[in-house]
């Protein structure tokens, strides 16, 4: 594949031209000069010239001895000495051409001193002159050319060297690359891509992208994947029967020729994939385990209470004429640590399986959590919400009343802060949630370190979001406070169709 090259620009930032990129013949008229010295075919050339010059002194010699009068013709030998000069211009150039020319000049003088006169000397001193100024403008040509096409000879070997790199990285390359046009046919492939698709590269080169990769390759003939980003994950199968999940890696090529090419590096992201599948299952899981204790405390422990309560006071209306005052009081006591045990357990199951989440929806439920702060704290929480409030996907609203419960409870907990603001805001197509403190912030980790670092909570706000196919966003700093931004789809991303992903690849094998 040739692509075609940019300008690039020196340390001046002056745009280079190709004469800076390619070293130019030796610009040294006296070394030039020296290295003709030592070329047989100048001294030929020289020879020419004596040879001219004898002819040139013989014949005027014999004209003048026989009286025959030649007239106009004597310019014929003195025009003799133009192809010795015309051959060293066009072979030499200019550092063999002007010597040649001025040596010829300086052995026409004693002939046009000698054997002419009056017009005649003019007419032939003329002719050399032009002779002379001749040699000049077709050497300098001839230099123009030569230098032209040096630098095009160095240039296309530079060229044949830089595609020969390209041919042997890409061939190398761990990655499969497919190199297609805007038509969708293959014109290259690497061995990974081969190995991938079970074909030889003979093979894959001249078919159609679209059948190479399953039916899905029309995906990166749009524009918007014809340009250096991150491709849709497609699915394929490779040669031994299993299933492969890969990214391409788009860009656009421009050639020599004013075509464009599209190189695309198809990244192997099937172990992610299964990753994420399992991460989901985790997920799901955990809010499956998370919902069934919740009910348990609701419907067992916490009815249990309410019936430890209930005897209790039956017991204190029956102590109070039969028993010490004090056994009643400590009976008084023992229904209210009841009754706070009731209460705390209502609190766990809410927080555990809200739910109001499951019969009214995200709205009511981040409410909730925004008034249980306020009275449990001395922080003032205020919800906002903008759209029109509804019920979306419930892996959508279960994945941002997450993001919001863990957020509200940092803010509660780490940071120190006064003031607690949830925005909630509905769209045609997703649903944002932002909760900002004025707290002391902090300096927040990056994506990948943030489980080496201990910030749990933090990942588990970014997998729930990403798992409900939308993202997650927290912004901090020391002594600034803390914003985190969520949005998920409200038809609830791809959480539906990966469970049916995880039957189809089954478990890794590495796990």
């Amino acid at each position: 594949m040739r692509q075609s090259a940019s300008t690039p620009t020196n340390s001046t930032g002056r745009t280079s031209s190709l004469a800076d990129l390619i070293p130019l013949p030796a610009t040294d008229f006296g070394v030039r000069f020296r290295e003709r010295l030592h070329d047989g075919r100048f001294w030929l050339v020289q020879a020419m010239i004596c040879a001219v010059t004898v002819g040139h002194a013989v014949g005027e010699s014999l004209e003048k001895a026989t009286g025959i009068d030649l007239g106009a013709a004597y310019f014929i030998p003195a025009s003799l000495y133009f192809f010795p000069v015309l051959f060293a211009s066009l072979n030499f150039g200019r550092e063999g051409a002007i010597p040649t020319a001025i040596w010829s000049g300086l052995l026409a003088i004693p002939n046009i001193f000698i054997w002419h006169h009056g017009l005649e000397r003019v007419g032939e001193a003329f002719q050399m002159s032009l002779i002379i100024l001749l040699a000049w403008v077709v050497a300098s040509r001839v230099d123009k050319e030569i230098i032209a096409r040096t630098q095009a000879e160095e240039f296309e070997r530079r060229r044949r060297v830089s595609e020969t790199k390209y041919q042997a990285l890409f061939q190398a390359a761990g990655e499969a690359c497919l190199v297609f046009d805007t038509g969708g046919t293959i014109l290259d492939a690497n061995a990974a891509a081969g190995a991938l698709l079970g074909k030889s590269i003979d093979e894959i080169r001249g078919t159609p992208l679209v059948g190479a990769l399953n039916g899905q390759g029309a995906l990166l003939l749009s524009p918007q994947h014809q340009s250096v980003e991150m491709g849709p994950e497609l699915s394929l199968y490779r040669p031994d029967g299993s299933e492969a999940w890969i990214q391409p890696i788009c860009t656009s090529v421009p050639t020599d020729e004013g075509d464009v090419l599209v190189q695309a590096w198809l990244k192997d992201v099937t172990e992610r994939r299964r990753l994420q599948f399992y991460t989901q299952e985790i997920v799901r899981a955990q809010e499956e385990e998370r919902q069934r204790v919740a009910q348990d405390l609701h419907d067992v422990s916490v009815q249990s209470a309410v019936l430890l309560c209930r005897r209790l006071d039956a017991v204190t209306e029956a102590a109070e004429t039969e028993l010490a005052p004090q056994v009643v009081s400590a009976l008084v006591e023992a229904r209210k640590a009841a009754e706070g045990i009731s209460d705390e357990l209502r609190r766990f199951s809410r927080d555990l399986r809200p739910l109001i989440l499951d019969d009214l929806g995200l709205t009511p439920a981040i409410k909730r959590l925004v008034a249980e702060l306020s009275d449990r704290s001395p922080i003032q929480a205020r919800l906002t919400v903008s759209g029109a409030s509804r019920r979306v996907d419930p892996g959508a609203e279960l994945a941002l009343f997450r993001i919001a419960q863990e957020a509200l409870r940092n803010a509660e907990r780490h940071s120190g802060a006064s003031r607690v603001t949830v925005k909630l805001a509905y769209g045609g197509g997703d649903v944002r949630l932002g909760v900002t403190d004025d707290g002391k912030g902090f300096s927040v980790p990056s994506y990948t370190t943030l489980a080496g670092a201990g910030r749990l909570g933090l990942l588990g706000m970014h997998e729930r979001a990403r798992l409900a196919g939308g993202s997650c966003t927290i912004e901090s700093q020391p002594g600034k406070g803390t914003r985190v931004e969520a949005h998920v789809p409200a038809s609830g991303g791809t959480n539906g169709s990966r469970r049916d992903d995880h039957k189809k690849l089954g478990p890794p094998a590495t796990l």
